[in-house]
């Protein structure tokens, strides 16, 4: 059994899903969420639910023994010891994420492993694309004004952009490892899109729409998409990846909106720092089919 450690948000939650699915193909094995960290008081970090359930595929949920039985030698100082001298023994392997950049030999965990990281690269799962794109078709159709959205995002040469700010501004810690895109980084954007779809319509994704209208002003039609929230956020991913092209924040929620995006000719722009804290090998964040800015 492969289980990965869900944490953070949907964006997190999909890449930690995804490199299960890639290890549980190579092991043949079973592949279960651990959801025990999301909800978790004890600890110091944002609370967060689980999301992936907005996604038809059949997720299954380890239960408390499961997760319990890679913890159970840790411990122990003797049964850690025994493991030391014996590792043939012991068949259940806790696996960090050591880097945040792509690491081949995660790959090569065994069957019975627990997987805790980010593992924000395609690289983990480009080789089964069309499986993840399978796992991750959302549940429910689009409908009312977002119906109405996606009839028109399909039928012009829309480009989705995404302005996130929240968290990132109001939490002095978030905001310092994260940091911002900032609007001139967004109209480069455009104007590179532009430069080959000249008639290009925007649609405007952002946690706080009104200082996207109060401080940037678009050259382009744009349309503001601002009728999702709370448990219907998710569906603004839903209309990105319906665009034809996409303008990303430094998100993982934006860019799997331009990675489900399956127009063969899309352009995708993305930040080149995707962390304003240096110290972060962010290399292999970005696919190379995308365009830096």
């Amino acid at each position: 059994m492969i289980i990965v450690r869900l944490m953070g948000g949907l964006g997190n939650q999909m890449f930690q899903y995804a490199i299960g699915k890639r290890l549980a193909l190579l092991r043949n094995t079973e592949l279960k969420v651990d959801v025990s960290f999301l909800n978790d008081k004890k600890l110091n970090h944002t609370m967060r639910k689980y999301e992936l359930n907005i996604f038809s595929s059949n997720i299954q949920i380890a239960n408390e023994a499961e997760v319990e039985k890679f913890y159970s030698v840790q411990k122990s100082k003797i049964m850690r010891g025994l493991k030391k001298l014996f590792p043939f023994l012991y068949t259940y392997h806790i696996v960090p994420e050591k880097q945040h950049e792509y690491s081949e030999d995660i790959l090569n965990s065994p069957k019975n492993s627990l997987l805790i990281g980010y593992w924000q690269t395609e690289k983990y799962f480009k080789s089964i694309g069309n499986n993840i794109r399978e796992d991750f078709k959302f549940k429910e159709s689009l409908s009312g004004l977002n119906e109405e959205l996606a009839k028109r995002i399909i039928s012009s040469q829309s480009v989705s952009v995404h302005i996130r700010r929240g968290d990132y501004v109001l939490d002095k810690e978030t905001r310092e490892f994260h940091g911002l895109c900032t609007p001139e980084y967004y109209y480069s954007g455009i104007d590179f899109i532009k430069e080959k779809f000249p008639d290009i319509n925007l649609f405007v994704f952002s946690d706080e729409m009104d200082w996207v209208k109060e401080n940037m002003k678009f050259n382009v039609p744009v349309t503001y998409v601002e009728n999702n929230s709370g448990n219907y956020s998710y569906i603004d991913m839903q209309l990105m990846s319906l665009c034809k092209h996409n303008i990303i924040a430094n998100s993982s929620f934006s860019w799997w909106g331009a990675w489900l995006n399956n127009n063969p000719k899309k352009m995708v722009v993305a930040p080149a720092k995707w962390f304003l804290n240096s110290t972060v090998n962010t290399n292999d964040v970005i696919p190379e089919t995308w365009h830096k800015l």
